[in-house]
């Protein structure tokens, strides 16, 4: 199917439709699963079409694998629906329904060709070439248990979709009064300058404090000197470190895997190819005849009246459609070839240079061929380790037991936080520090030994000897913590007096350099100049602190705040404010980008609810109640 669809991709259909969308692997849509009948109640009614609770659980599901993907897999579906990803769902599969309805209805369709070009062009299908695979396309399909019928019919109708919501969103264009007036307020820049105070510098306090002081300063940061819960744990824990000893690779197997992946150590014949692309035959044949005849291929196309020639750069056989790539490897270097014709034209090629194909040495490559058996091999053997492990802790053994039956090593943790983490704040070397473990071992019970667990190193298996509550320290442990910080008040204190005592002599009318001299302060540093967004107005600047920029753009020229950040106390003032309110197209250019974006974003949802009240939507919250308890 897609390779008829591949011939009929280069009209210029195909062309200007493709840049409407891209589509990102894996999302299927749920065309497959709206429930065409059977007594099960709808989870959700669009229009006519019912929504089964497979589809939203099915819709629901991508949404947690995503979610593993960025946050680890450990993120459980429970933890996603306490999030309000279900609602998310619930939105999506609404609005894709009611778009597709609606496009429906209008008779709205997408040519085959537009179809395949957008599957040819998904970089999830090409090669290391950069062109499409069709091996790597069924393989994708194949374990994502999708037929090539199916998916190409979802491409068809994600882009049938976005036909229907382009025009929308894209048709949203803000006025120049107001691009500019945000434009302005984006781009303003603003000078200050910065009188620092450094809470380490501040004098040591004259007295100590008394014991009633340290204990209301414990009393009122006890969350800060609580340790947390700390658990004993005994572990077996199998990587494939645990299995490699186990395996071995003979010569045999390393080259049987050489010839059986020649493909893999071969670089195929390129060649650097130049072409001409003619709107008839006759042009075409003159390109040729000129060419012969001694002309450059720039002088033939422009004495034929053909566009310029075209770099192909290097090109594979197996990167162009049939006849083309027949031509070009039958050239030598230098020769050009006969009009070829296709969907776009009649093509006239020219080969720069030929660069030969070449196949890698087995003596060169028998020691990574020999190390990835070796690791396949390792897979399979820690496999059967955790399965002996498995059967010998379900006959009775106890972890020391199994561990000693067979040779491996038993792991005892006296005492690990969630963070896995000793009481003196180093991690744990012993266990792997995924979470998968560590929340294996801060959800059982004590005493409990665990079923074999899986994790992205291999498998483990825990039992939870003791567990330590958290619990307040107690303030003679932690006496000195609470020293300091009483220091560390009393210091950042001082300075803050300092400051606002320079705040109050430049706001009576003395420069703030005066103001910092009168309380024995450094002199006043220039800070960059900065945008509302953080960022430096000099490339090679850097920006202060962020709590400076939001002083300096909350202050009026000549006015002056006390800012406090960890470490430090300062005194800003806001020196200048620059218009920047210029005719640079760029930063214009972006800004009518973005204001464009968020009114068509506007636009789209406004557009998509209203067909959904025409529509009508119903969503049955007690089905899907029923269906994620």
């Amino acid at each position: 199917m897609l390779d008829s669809f591949r011939k009929a991709s280069k009209s210029w259909v195909a062309k200007g439709l493709l840049g409407l969308l891209v589509i990102s692997f894996g999302a299927w849509g749920i065309g497959d699963f709206l429930t065409g009948g059977g007594d099960a109640p709808p989870a959700i009614t669009v229009g006519d079409t019912e929504v089964s609770t497979a589809a939203l659980r099915s819709e629901f599901n991508r949404e947690v694998n995503a979610l593993r993907q960025r946050l680890g897999s450990d993120f459980t579906a429970e933890q996603a629906l306490q999030l309000g990803f279900l609602e998310r769902a619930i939105g999506r599969v609404v609005t894709e329904v009611v778009q597709t309805q609606t496009a429906q209805d209008w008779g709205m369709t997408v040519p085959d060709e537009v179809v395949a070009r957008t599957i040819v062009a998904n970089p999830a299908f090409q090669g290391s070439d950069g062109t499409f695979d069709r091996q790597r396309f069924q393989a994708i399909l194949a374990n994502n248990s999708m037929t090539e019928a199916r998916f190409t019919e979802q491409i068809r109708s994600d882009l049938v979709r976005t036909a229907l919501m382009q025009p929308v969103a894209g048709g949203a264009h803000a006025p120049e009064s107001m691009v500019a007036a945000l434009d302005r307020y984006r781009n303003e820049t603003r000078v200050g300058e910065v009188v620092t105070l450094a809470v380490a510098d501040a004098p040591e306090p004259e007295t100590a404090p008394d014991e009633e002081t340290l204990q209301a300063l414990y009393d009122d940061n006890r969350a800060a000197f609580t340790a947390p819960e700390y658990r004993a744990v005994t572990a077996i824990v199998l990587d494939l470190d645990d299995a490699r000893p186990l395996v071995s690779v003979s010569d045999d197997a390393v080259r049987a895997e050489y010839e059986a992946r020649q493909s893999d150590f071969t670089t195929p014949e390129s060649r650097t190819v130049e072409q001409v692309l003619a709107d008839d035959a006759e042009t075409a044949r003159a390109v040729v005849e000129a060419v012969r005849s001694g002309a450059s291929l720039a002088d033939a196309a422009a004495e034929a009246g053909a566009p310029a020639p075209i770099d192909m750069g290097k090109v594979s056989p197996d990167s162009l459609p049939d006849a083309q790539s027949d031509a070009i490897f039958a050239l030598d270097e230098g020769a050009v070839s006969d009009p070829v014709e296709s969907a776009f034209g009649w093509h006239v090629f020219q080969v720069q240079a030929v660069t030969a194909g070449t196949v890698e040495a087995f003596d060169t490559v028998k020691g990574e061929i020999r190390e990835e058996l070796a690791n396949h091999e390792a897979v399979d053997a820690l496999y059967e380790l955790s399965v002996d492990l498995d059967d010998t802790l379900g006959g009775g053994a106890t972890l020391e037991q199994a561990a000693d039956t067979l040779n491996l090593e038993l792991v005892t943790v006296p005492a690990i936080d969630r963070q896995g983490r000793a009481p003196d704040g180093t991690p744990v070397a012993a266990v792997p520090q995924a979470p998968a473990f560590l929340n294996t071992v801060f959800a059982s019970d004590p005493g409990e030994q665990t079923l074999m667990q899986e994790s992205d190193s291999g498998y483990f298996v825990l039992r939870v000897d003791g567990v330590t509550p958290s619990a307040p320290r107690p303030l003679e442990d932690v006496r000195a913590q609470v020293e300091a910080l009483w220091t560390q008040q009393r210091k950042a204190e001082t300075q803050r007096a300092r400051a606002e005592a320079i705040v109050a002599a430049a706001s009576e009318g003395r420069t703030l350099s005066g103001a910092a001299e009168a309380e024995g302060a450094s002199a006043p540093t220039r800070l960059p100049a900065v945008h509302r967004d953080g960022t430096a107005a000099d490339d090679d600047a850097k920006a202060p602190p962020r709590p400076l920029i939001e002083a300096l753009f909350a202050l009026d020229p000549g006015a002056s705040r006390v800012v406090e950040t960890s470490d430090a106390v300062h005194v800003v003032r806001l020196v200048d404010v620059l218009d920047t309110a210029t005719d640079d197209a760029d930063t214009r250019t972006e800004t009518r980008t973005a204001l464009n974006d968020a009114l068509g974003n506007d636009l789209y949802i406004q557009f998509t609810d209203a067909l959904s009240r025409e529509r009508g939507v119903e969503i049955n919250r007690a089905v899907i109640q029923s269906a994620f308890q």
